[in-house]
């Protein structure tokens, strides 16, 4: 079922954003594991999330634990940034945008983020104080983010200029993703896929199994793929709003999901502890995350500039990375679409 609706924007706000510039802090130098490498932190407790590709070559990721943005270079060299607020901020997510500075989202202060590759920091208030989750750049050039349980999907300006969009009743939007065409494509937790035009057009479009979509990313066949939380199925969503959904092996709870630099979809298993890649043919392989003496709970999901997929490690506070080389003679399996039972 396809439910189209269009919306007004809902509120506009324009504020001088509270400014601080914070100096890196030097972490400790990467360990290698196996044909994986893994980027630990210096305790469990930093909970890294949401990690993206910066326009410095570098990858950036959101330590929701320590409030704090951290940088890992390709070369295993980390720094840190503490967010300037006093109180926890809960950074979650996190994005390159066009500006060449990366935006965040602060769950808990409801507020967003913004860190240039020097390291200072800008921050903007969400105006219905409800919790920013998901962000992704605009094909307008702004930053886009989702809300969860605020009903809302919000725009932020380089000015720090921020809109919000209101969704049908009951939407609780999660992450979000430019798609081929324009618009941004975002998951909600009650089985739809939601599309957001820069003009605020929504449009909604039910998931067939009735699985609870979780992220959301653009694939190299110009449509954008989820994957579905509490399950083994990885989903893809056609611009005209047709889904396939595929039952991939493992244990399931898979969390991110990105377009690798091999033309194949990386995701992480959290539950399993695994890296997986599934084809645009929708043939399948996966990859232990490293072991080590830590808990392996893949989470945030990004290629990186050097043809390598890298992912946070959340319960172990580790940055890992996949060599993204495979070819046809890596051993994989065709997954067949998922149909519902009747």
């Amino acid at each position: 079922m396809i439910v189209p609706a269009a919306y007004a924007v809902l509120v506009a706000v324009s504020f001088r954003p509270n400014v601080a510039a914070a100096g890196p802090r030097d972490a400790a130098r990467p360990r290698v594991a196996d044909a994986n490498d893994e980027r630990r932190s210096r305790d469990v407790e930093r909970d890294a999330q949401g990690i993206a590709a910066g326009p410095d070559g570098a990858l950036w990721f959101a330590e929701y634990g320590a409030n704090a943005i951290g940088r890992v270079a390709t070369d295993g060299k980390r720094s840190e940034f503490p967010l300037p607020a006093t109180e926890f901020c809960g950074a979650e997510s996190i994005a390159a945008g066009r500006d060449g500075a990366l935006w965040f989202t602060e769950y808990v202060a409801a507020q967003i983020g913004r860190i240039t590759t020097s390291g200072a920091l800008s921050e903007y208030r969400v105006p219905s104080g409800a919790s920013p989750w998901g962000i992704a750049a605009g094909s307008d050039g702004a930053m886009w983010f989702t809300e969860y349980e605020g009903e809302n999907v919000g725009r932020v300006a380089n000015d720090g200029t921020v809109t919000e969009y209101p969704l049908p009743a009951g939407s609780n939007s999660f992450a979000i993703a430019a798609g081929s065409d324009g618009a941004l494509w975002f998951t909600e937790r009650d089985d739809k896929i939601g599309r957001i035009a820069t003009d605020g057009t929504v449009r909604e479009f039910a998931v067939p199994s009735g699985g609870e979509s979780y992220a959301i990313a653009a694939g190299p066949d110009r449509a954008m793929w989820f994957t579905e939380f509490g399950s083994t199925r990885v989903g893809r969503i056609d611009p005209h709003g047709r889904v396939t959904e595929y039952e991939v092996p493992g244990e399931g709870e898979f969390e991110a999901i990105a377009a690798g630099p091999d033309g194949a979809l990386w995701f992480t298993s959290y539950a399993g502890g695994t890296i997986g890649r599934l084809t645009t043919h929708a043939r399948y392989s996966t990859y232990p995350a490293p072991r080590g003496d830590l808990n392996r709970n893949p989470f945030g999901l990004a290629a990186g500039p050097d043809r390598g997929v890298w992912f946070t490690n959340d319960a172990g506070a580790t940055i890992g990375r996949v060599a993204a080389r495979y070819g046809a003679s890596e051993k994989s399996i065709v997954i067949p679409a998922f149909r519902k039972p009747k």
